[in-house]
């Protein structure tokens, strides 16, 4: 992970807004879309949308990819656990060959685990959000990296 980088204050091409309230946008779009029932799981799709409409700013660009990742990842990571769990809950349900125990510790750990990412995944988004505000490129680690590479290929 290298040192943030601190950018000056500048214009989004995004309604003139200042470029460090599109950035924190990014990050409190996918959170806020996240809450609404029934269109959650397409709420990595925002920061994704104010990528391709920003036209001037890398750092909102930057910022913008950054939170496409990590909500995609958390989306990813969520509906795998998600299904686990599922899978455990049905296997008592059914009675099938897994044994009672097994299924209740299992998907016990699982729901655990998933409540993990999803404290892990915001803590690092309210992170990156505020370094937005701040003027500063917070790289999220392992995703700040990819998130340059795909700038540089979209």
């Amino acid at each position: 992970m290298s040192d943030p980088i601190k950018t000056a204050p500048h214009k989004s091409s995004l309604g003139g807004l200042d470029a460090n309230l599109m950035a924190l946008l990014c990050y409190v779009a996918a959170f806020v879309i996240g809450l609404i029932p029934g269109i959650r799981y397409v709420a990595f799709l925002a920061p994704l949308v104010l990528y391709f409409l920003e036209k001037n700013s890398r750092f909102v660009k930057f910022h913008a990819m950054q939170a496409f990742i990590l909500e995609l990842l958390y989306m990813l990571l969520g509906l795998i656990l998600s299904l686990i769990v599922a899978g455990s809950a049905t296997s008592l349900l059914t009675g099938s060959a897994v044994g009672l125990g097994t299924a209740i510790g299992g998907g016990a750990v699982f729901a655990v685990l998933t409540g993990i990412v999803s404290i892990v995944a915001w803590v690092f988004a309210i992170i990156a959000a505020i370094k937005a505000y701040g003027y500063t490129e917070y790289e999220i680690p392992l995703l700040g990296g990819i998130a340059r590479t795909l700038m540089g290929k979209f």
